[in-house]
């Protein structure tokens, strides 16, 4: 009884839940039905809607969120012209073209009118209706724009028609607008769904490792594309992650904004919603992390198996037994050719040369051997790489510590970016790359306060002992004293993948 009770239970509180899910595949198998047998008299019974709904949706995908735009009906029926003619090879009018065109575009908008069914709660002892859209318009500036629904999208990723390595970055944007619409419930599914992606990634290595072990060269193509898929939509999903975790936050402001007026159950169970959202993000991100890492050790791993394939062809002997087994199991004697063949060719006479007697006879006895003189030459001085290093080094702290020193002079207070401005200005894009400019921010950064005046008397730090060799050539820069603030919320973009906290210079009165 008690396991009948929790079954009808079951059943009554999860069939809402359950419709809500089936509900996005109602509308493709409403329009798939539908076979255009009774439009035109059967004239177009050769397309297939299903496809034809199937497509333009991936359309909507691409334009809508790959690429951030909206789409016009022009576009649409771009479109809808190469499928006709590529995959139908359907030849019609240009003017039947648009008819029809314009026919499809209305069944998938359904008139209008959203796809709607009703079905029983049981819960509520009631029938009630489901509705959904699969595209939206919306105008600007008097031109009429479309964009494909959150639904939609989520039932064209449970086909599994976009490739793996997009299907993650699609999830992402789908994430995105569930989160401006507040349905933080769905936003919780579509961040399992892209832990549950990562995780098939991360069981890929495993196959690449297996591949390797026994194809050394299938391998390295499988690792090739492994790696590829995932370097591909990595950077874009840092990026995804830190928008979708900015919009989270918005929503956490909004709602404590919007608290007065609201259902405290209702106002609660939404905050929970999003909090356990932004929990199963962060999971996410960190999932992402292990991946890059585990791409690192796998890169490794590839390199030491590689190796060791290479060492193990060079044999240093040759096993006839193998090479017997071998033709015997492909039935070729003919391969016996190139192990006899090197066996007759073999030179086993030795010849003396007569042309070397009269050498032997010449040849001066070792106390008639002329000693070597060795001159005494110049003592050659040998530069070790370290030292070169050293010089190196020096050298480059000499010119950015002589361009900072030159910038006090002149100014009461500029910025890190202000100073990277004059350095690009001086030697170009790439001062900003070498790593010395970076050791040179390190050692500065060990002291808050520098005085020309005490460097000059006791230099404590590397950064200090620069300082002071160029005071010993230059004395211009004497009563000089600078504090560095530092900015720690205020940052420099470098590059793509780079960027510093910010430094403040300010000239201090002795």
């Amino acid at each position: 009884m008690t396991e009948e009770y929790i079954m009808m239970q079951d059943i009554i509180q999860e069939h809402k839940e359950r419709i809500q899910n089936i509900k996005k595949y109602y509308p493709y198998f409403k329009l798939a039905d539908n076979s255009l047998l009774q439009w035109k008299e059967g004239k177009y019974a050769c397309l297939d809607m299903g496809y034809i709904t199937m497509a333009v949706l991936r359309f909507f995908i691409d334009e809508n969120n790959l690429k951030d735009k909206d789409v016009t009906y022009e576009e649409y029926e771009s479109f809808i012209h190469t499928i006709l003619v590529r995959d139908f090879l359907l030849m019609i009018s240009e003017e039947e073209e648009k008819e029809l065109c314009a026919y499809l575009f209305d069944k998938l908008l359904n008139e209008g009118k959203p796809f709607s069914f009703d079905y029983f709660d049981p819960k509520d002892h009631q029938k009630k209706s489901i509705r959904m859209k699969l595209i939206e318009s919306r105008i600007v500036d008097s031109i009429l724009f479309y964009r494909i629904t959150s639904d939609a999208i989520e039932f064209y990723l449970d086909t599994k028609e976009i490739k793996e390595e997009s299907s993650i970055s699609v999830e992402q944007l789908l994430l995105s607008k569930l989160i401006d619409t507040q349905n933080f419930k769905g936003g919780i599914e579509v961040v399992k769904r892209i832990n549950r992606e990562v995780t098939k990634l991360k069981l890929r290595r495993n196959e690449v490792l297996a591949v390797l072990s026994a194809d050394i060269f299938e391998g390295k193509k499988v690792y090739e594309a492994y790696v590829n898929d995932i370097t591909k939509w990595f950077d874009e999903e840092q990026r995804l992650f830190k928008k979708n975790s900015e919009l989270i936050e918005k929503a956490l402001e909004k709602a404590e904004l919007d608290k007065k007026g609201k259902e405290n159950a209702r106002f609660f169970a939404m905050m929970d919603e999003i909090y356990t959202l932004e929990l199963e993000i962060k999971k996410a991100m960190y999932k992402h992390s292990e991946l890059l890492s585990l791409c690192t050790s796998l890169q490794l791993q590839v390199d030491e198996i590689v190796k060791k394939s290479k060492l193990s062809t060079l044999r240093n002997s040759f096993d006839f037994f193998h090479a017997m087994n071998k033709m015997m199991e492909n039935d070729n004697v003919e391969a016996m050719e190139s192990l006899i063949l090197p066996l007759f060719q073999l030179n086993i006479k030795k010849q003396f040369s007569l042309a070397q007697t009269e050498n032997l006879i010449s040849m001066k006895g070792e106390d008639q051997e002329e000693t070597e003189k060795v001159s005494a030459g110049e003592e050659v001085a040998y530069v070790y790489e370290d030292e070169l290093e050293d010089q190196r080094i020096s050298n480059n702290f000499d010119l950015i510590v002589g361009i900072l020193l030159e910038k006090l002079m002149v100014e009461e207070s500029f910025s890190l970016g202000q100073f990277n401005e004059e350095l690009t200005e001086k030697f170009g894009e790439k001062v900003l790359k070498n790593a010395d400019y970076y050791t040179f921010l390190v050692h500065m950064c060990q002291k808050d306060l520098y005085s020309v005046k005490e460097i000059r008397e006791k230099p404590d730090t590397f950064f200090e002992e620069i300082i002071h060799e160029i005071l010993q050539k230059e004395n211009e820069y004497d009563g000089i004293s600078f504090r560095l603030i530092r900015k720690g919320e205020e940052t420099i973009k470098i590059t793509e993948m780079l960027e510093i906290s910010d430094i403040q210079f300010e000239k201090v009165k002795e």
